[in-house]
């Protein structure tokens, strides 16, 4: 009910409402939580669980680098499919990061990607890339373009469902980026 309540943005959650849907006193939930934001910040770490959780199944056996970061990437994108209310409450959260948390997330919120990212960078076959740039900054402009393509899709705004209806096309993007990738970074 939290995590519904939430796609709404941070500002736009009622308590009230909350407390309504969820058949519960406000009350309890400030008793749980101490406030809004304590609610907020147990729904991200809530989710940053449920996506580690999904990120743990990903097994690489692949030792293509760029290989491995687009099954991730699109398990992140199916993800949505599979987690919408998650990602919907996510794509409003990321509006809200840094008016919620000017002083920036807590340090032990789940952080998946990088544990993952890790794993790949570990597991890669160096003897893929060109020999003439440098392996570890082409790892970089792969992980910085695929970070910006991650950002463009905001251009959908927080409404998952217009992200869905996009899904096709957004699967296609990536596909383009990453056939992009290996020809100017692979030998």
């Amino acid at each position: 009910t939290a995590v519904k309540e939430f796609t709404k943005g941070y500002a736009a959650a009622n308590m009230d409402n909350l407390a309504f849907e969820a058949g519960i006193s406000k009350g309890l939930i400030f008793h749980y939580f101490g406030s809004k934001k304590g609610l907020f910040l147990f729904l991200l770490k809530y989710c940053a669980e449920i996506m580690d959780e999904e990120y743990s199944k990903v097994i690489l056996k692949d030792r293509d680098f760029l290989e491995n970061v687009r099954i991730v990437s699109k398990l992140a994108i199916e993800m949505t499919f599979r987690f919408p209310d998650m990602y919907a409450f996510i794509g409003k959260a990321v509006f809200s990061i840094n008016q919620v948390f000017p002083e920036g997330l807590p340090k032990d919120l789940p952080n998946s990607n990088q544990k993952l990212l890790e794993k790949i960078l570990e597991i890669s076959d160096k003897s893929l890339f060109r020999d003439d740039i440098s392996i570890e900054k082409a790892q970089n402009i792969a992980l910085w373009t695929i970070r910006g393509f991650s950002d463009s899709l905001l251009r959908y705004g927080s409404d998952i469902k217009v992200y869905q209806n996009n899904f096709d096309d957004v699967m296609q993007e990536l596909e383009e980026y990453i056939d992009v990738l290996k020809k100017l970074l692979y030998k």
